[in-house]
Formats: C-alpha cells, structure tokens, sequence
C-alpha cells in the first residue's frame, strides 16, 4: 500500500481510507501545505483521489488558496486603505464606526475559508435585532469587504449575498416636532431676548430651510445682500477620531444657491455689525472674505451642542414647547407648503436629493395639519 495512504476505523467501527499529500510551503508562513482527505471507503477509491491530486499538482492546476486561511480582520485591514480613498471623510469614519462596533465584533475572528452563510446568517440575525433600523448598512459593508475577497481570488462566492435580510416592521417614519407660524413668531421673539447672535442662528434656520452643519460652514462671502440669495457650498462635518472639519455636501443636490426674504437678511446685517466689533476686540481682520457668519469665542465654527443649548435654555426660560434643531428645517418646510410653494420648488430649497425625501416630509406635514384641524372643530363643536 502506499506510504501516504493509510487505513483506518470509524468510531462505528467501519473501515475507511484517508491519505495526505505535501504540496508547497506558505512563503508568508513557512508552514507546509498539505492536502488530508479521508472517508473513503475502499482502497481503490482512495488511491484514484491520491493520483488525481497528485497529477493536478505536477500539472500547476492545484491551488491550494493559501491566502484564503487569513481572517477577515486581516482582510478589513487591507481594505480600508483601498476603500478611503473613494468616500468623504465623514463617511470614511462612519463606515470605521460600524467595522469596529458590529462587522469585527460578530465576524472579524473568522477564516474567510470557514465564513460560510450559516455565520453571516447568525450576524445579520444579531444585527437586526439589536438595530433593526441600521442592520442593513452592517450586511451591505460586510458584502462590499467580501466583494474584495473575490477580486483578489481569496474565494469564489460571497456568503453574504445568500443571506435572505430580515424585514423589519413598517413604522411610521419619525419626523421631528416642527413649529407652526405662531409658535416659530413666539419662539424667535424670547430668543431675541436671550442674544442677538442666538436670534440671527434661529430666525435662518427656520427662514432658510439649512442644515445646521450647513450654518455653520456659512462665509460672508457666500451672502449675497444686492440679490437677497445664499449660496450654500460647504457642511460642518465630523470625521476621524471626531475630528470637526468644513467640506462640501455629499451630494450635488446639496450644492444650491436660495433666495432669502429681505428681513432676515436685514438680521444678518445687524448681526455682522455687532460681529465686527467682536472681531476687532479679538484682533482678526474683519475683511478676511472665509469669514463665517457665525463662530464661537475663538472665531471658530459653532458647535451644534452650542446651539442647541441655547434652543433649550430659552424654551425652558419661557415654557415653549421644544423641538431638534433639525425641526426648524422641517418647519421650513411646512411653512413653504402652508405658502401654497410647489413642492419640486421646496426640495429645491432644502437640497433634498430625491424627491421622495420631500415628499415624505409633506405628507407628514398634510396629516398633522389635518388633525390639527379635526381638533380645532371638535373644541368648536363643544362651545
């Protein structure tokens, strides 16, 4: 019998033959590489594989996919250099963020030779379970990464692709709380009260439809009073190692130049005057044209927990009904459309990317007004 093939029992007791063959050695490594293959149930069977192996092997057609026997943290690693490059930094970061939290934890320690359906299904399963809001992005970055794998011939299909994605129950998208025409009048009118700076941030919010990343990127430069437009080219954004930064939108859609009625602008007019002094106080030179129009002590970006603090202070000062700063965008919105604006002309001004975006903000919108109105005539009929 030959050396290499070797007979044994089964814990049956039924009599089996396995062999093994020395194929290369892992230049990475320096292990050998062998092929063990056993369950075989007569000699003759056993020694047509061993040959068959053995001439794949003087042929040069065997390939014993060495590299596949690495991990998928290794391979993560090599592949985040290759994807940076093509997204912006602020979604390189959050792509780290969902690696780090999610992919590494439930799959990073597996063999991409042993990262089968069963394990990705396990993940997902996992993912859904605790974000069932979000688990879809873990899978989707799981199967880019596995993607890779394939490019580099490390395996021949992806697991992730064979796992049938769970589907969360419709909830009703949540909106934040917006303000109506009176109660944006009341609020705008205490948070003159409170500062004038904090009154200009507020009264453009609401009156321009911004984001607040997009506030605070917003230069001087970028007002233009003579036509009573705003261009709007930059975000303030969050990257690595939260690192704060000013770059451009993420879409086309964001790149947009709005028309601003006259008296907001009139604020903003008020407002850079009183800028100016403050400047002057801190030795900046006041016709630098990246000035922003609105920045902290230090004539540095505005913070949103900045902002967002004085929203609270001057809501529980005087008993006002609080909303997210992303509320007064949306009241924006809802003021547009109660104006009778078209609502192509309202995604324009937002910068929404797809239309459905603005479409579900004025259906929200449409069914909120209807309850509205529904309660004003009940308190009606029981005059």
């Amino acid at each position: 019998m030959n050396n290499d093939i070797k007979e044994y029992t089964t814990p049956s007791g039924k009599k089996r033959y396995m062999f093994s063959i020395y194929v290369c050695k892992d230049d990475s490594t320096g292990q050998s590489i062998q092929i063990r293959k056993r369950g075989y149930k007569s000699l003759q069977d056993a020694q047509k594989a061993y040959l068959n192996y053995q001439q794949d092997i003087l042929n040069g057609e065997y390939n014993p996919n060495v590299n596949a026997h690495i991990k998928l943290n290794k391979l993560i690693d090599d592949w985040l250099p290759v994807y940076e490059p093509t997204v912006k930094e602020s979604t390189y970061a959050t792509t780290l963020r969902i690696i780090d939290n999610h992919i590494r934890k439930e799959l990073g320690s597996y063999y991409l030779d042993k990262l089968n359906v069963r394990l990705c299904d396990k993940a997902v399963k996992k993912w859904f379970k605790n974000s069932p809001k979000v688990f879809k992005r873990y899978a989707m970055y799981t199967s880019k990464i596995l993607d890779y794998a394939i490019s580099l011939e490390l395996i021949k299909t992806n697991p992730m692709k064979k796992v049938i994605l769970p589907k969360p129950k419709k909830d009703k998208k949540e909106f934040d709380a917006f303000y109506s025409k009176q109660e944006l009048e009341d609020f705008l009118f205490w948070a003159k009260d409170y500062s004038f700076k904090a009154y200009a941030v507020f009264r453009l919010l609401a009156y321009s439809g911004m984001r607040i990343g997009e506030l605070m990127a917003l230069r001087w430069s970028d007002v233009d009073l003579s036509k009573d437009t705003i261009t709007i080219e930059r975000t303030y954004s969050k990257g690595l190692n939260n690192r704060r930064f000013i770059t451009t939108p993420k879409t086309v859609n964001g790149f947009r130049t709005i028309h601003v009625e006259h008296q907001t602008l009139k604020v903003l007019t008020e407002w850079r005057k009183q800028q100016t002094g403050n400047l002057i106080r801190l030795g900046e030179n006041v016709f630098n044209a990246n000035q922003l129009v609105f920045s902290n002590l230090n004539n540095e970006p505005l913070e949103s927990y900045t902002v967002e603090k004085w929203n609270k202070a001057i809501c529980n000062k005087h008993h006002l009904r609080h909303i997210k700063l992303h509320g007064f965008r949306h009241t924006h919105a809802s003021l547009c459309f109660e104006a009778g604006l078209a609502i192509g002309d309202v995604k324009n001004r937002l910068g929404h990317a797809s239309i459905r975006t603005t479409m579900d903000v004025y259906t929200h919108v449409t069914k909120t007004k209807e309850k509205e109105s529904a309660d004003k005539f009940s308190r009606f009929m029981e005059m």
